[in-house]
């Protein structure tokens, strides 16, 4: 009779937190701060300051004031428009919209994006543009490289993708036009989800079980950090031209170009595939690295090989008859079938009711997620205060989560720790929104960025935890697919992020409440979800469906398909 054993046995004989690793997680977390500055750049490089329309000059308004050569003209300049005003017996008003010699603003001419190209006033909806460019850009991507992922392996779409975004964004940097500026804004977004979505996996499939709460812990102190050390280097070099500004930042990830040999491939995705010589190749070096004995590791592989990827039951869908028919992988067919988990696609998740449901509520937690976050980062410059310090007051609310993650995910599981922490975003917002409306009482201001910056930890606690919950819940096969259309879909919330700013500036207290509201939603359905705490990691579709049916947080009677 074979041993029951697992993959997480492999990676227990390495040592859990064995010196492989740790620097194939390092290597893998390095990548977190040149995805976070180009996801949040825009709140530095795209502010839209003060501003007025030009003076203008006797020959700008000649035109306008030759009739009245007998009468005096009072100039009176506002945003977007010049207003002439002629005394005479009866006063005339003339107002010149666009403004005739151009825009003053509070910043040197190149400080932004936004002033470089004068993005105000008619022209105002571009500069939202190029951030929304950026999530359709994530939408698209996240539709397809995790999808590519599955297919072709990890490690080169992690690799291309990390090259990808030097790439693109030394063109944002030296790309003369705002269209070509925002064309690179669109190809980075859509490899960021080279990054954003098949991190993850590979991080998670590097650690057994009682390990893997510790990659997002590690994940978001990592991005946190990466936040924080923006802020500051945005307000020293703030006197300078945005496109210096920019380069310096996205210098950040130079190290892209030596990653195809600095990155290994997931041994979990060459074991589901077929390909067990490649995993033993790097198992071997895993154990040198770690100093342990590698005929024990090969020896546990096999055996894993023998009892989770052989003689597998197939599910493959008879689209004609809406029948499923069933097929057998054995080891006689080496060619083609031999050690291989069947291919999914995206419809996979929505083929059976209950993958269907998960993936259903997925797509509204990521998309309430994405607008809030990304709403509440690109709205700060409204907060009452400077918009460096409200930036990084809002940033630094993200370091308590990495300690609440460390103490309670463990021990409260995901499920619960989703709930809490979207049910403490919503309170928060929706009472930072209460205080909005009123703040011109003393104080307000105050209670303002205390209920926002717990907003911000909340939904930051929420967010964090759906990039670990969301792939512990599918299959292997499935992963980055399963968490790549529910990020998909979630950009069409941070597709309208971006005017959460000037909705503030409009209706002070309207993005607040919409975030909170949302947030509430999500809390309510969230219960509906399967915990993943301490599960091993499902390996086909049928295991996820019995996982649900055994601990769904339904308690109606479990029904088969």
């Amino acid at each position: 009779m074979v041993e029951n054993v697992n993959l997480d046995d492999v990676w227990r004989g390495l040592g859990t937190h064995g010196k492989y690793q740790l620097i194939q997680a390092a290597l893998l977390l390095a990548t977190v701060l040149p995805e976070a500055i180009q996801l949040i750049v825009v709140v530095f490089i795209g502010y839209r300051p003060p501003y007025q329309c030009a003076n203008v000059s006797s020959t700008d308004v000649l035109p306008y004031t030759g009739q009245y050569s007998n009468t005096s003209v009072e100039i009176s300049y506002h945003e977007c428009r010049v207003d002439l005003v002629f005394n005479n017996t009866n006063t005339t008003l003339l107002s010149l919209t666009p403004c005739p010699a151009g825009y003053t603003y509070g910043l040197e001419k190149d400080r932004t994006f936004v002033t470089e190209y004068d993005l105000v006033c008619d022209g105002a909806e571009r500069a939202e543009l190029s951030q929304t460019l950026l999530m359709v850009g994530q939408m698209v991507g996240a539709a397809t490289l995790p999808q590519c992922s599955d297919r072709f392996g990890r490690k080169p779409i992690f690799v291309l993708s990390n090259f990808a975004l030097l790439v693109a964004g030394l063109g944002g940097c030296f790309l003369p036009t705002f269209t070509g500026f925002a064309i690179m804004r669109f190809i980075i977004g859509f490899f960021q989800q080279g990054l954003g979505m098949v991190k993850p996996a590979m991080m998670l499939e590097l650690f057994p079980t009682e390990a893997r709460y510790l990659v997002e812990v590690s994940a978001l102190a990592v991005w946190t950090s990466s936040m924080v050390v923006v802020t500051p280097v945005a307000y020293f070099l703030q006197d300078i031209s945005w496109r210096y500004l920019y380069l310096v930042l996205t210098l950040t990830s130079a190290f892209s170009v030596f990653g195809y040999w600095i990155y290994n491939e997931s041994v979990r995705w060459l074991l589901a595939n077929g390909k067990p010589e490649e995993a033993k190749k790097i198992l071997r070096k895993a154990a040198k690295m770690n100093k342990v004995d590698e005929n024990k590791i090969i020896d546990i592989v096999d055996k894993v090989i023998s009892v989770e990827f052989n003689d597998i039951v197939v599910d493959y869908t008879d689209d004609k008859n809406n029948m499923m028919l069933e097929e057998p992988i054995n080891n006689k067919d080496k060619k083609t079938k031999q050690n291989k988990l069947p291919k999914y696609t995206v419809f996979t998740l929505f083929k059976r009711r209950r993958i269907a449901m998960i993936t259903t509520i997925m797509i509204m937690a990521w998309t309430v997620d994405s607008l809030t976050y990304y709403g509440l980062i690109l709205s700060s410059a409204s907060l009452p205060v400077n918009r460096y310090l409200s930036f990084f007051l809002l940033t630094i609310a993200e370091y308590p989560v990495v300690l609440f993650e460390f103490t309670l995910m463990n021990r409260i599981g995901r499920k619960w720790f989703c709930i809490i922490f979207h049910a403490i975003a919503s309170v928060s917002l929706i009472a930072g929104t209460v205080a909005n409306y009123f703040s011109d009482l003393p104080g307000a201001n105050v209670a303002i960025m205390v209920f926002f910056f717990l907003g911000k930890l909340g939904i930051t606690g929420s967010f964090s935890c759906l990039f670990l919950y969301t792939p512990e819940i599918f299959p292997t096969n499935l992963r980055t697919v399963g968490m790549g259309l529910p990020s998909a879909a979630g950009r069409i919330g941070g597709m309208l992020a971006p005017f959460a700013g000037p909705l503030a500036e409009q209706v002070k207290w309207a993005p607040g409440a919409i975030f909170g509201g949302l947030c509430v939603i999500v809390t309510l359905v969230l219960p509906l979800l399967p915990e993943t705490m301490g599960h091993e990691l499902p390996t086909l579709v049928e295991d996820l469906e019995e996982w649900y049916k055994a601990h769904s947080g339904t308690t109606r009677r479990k029904r088969n398909l």
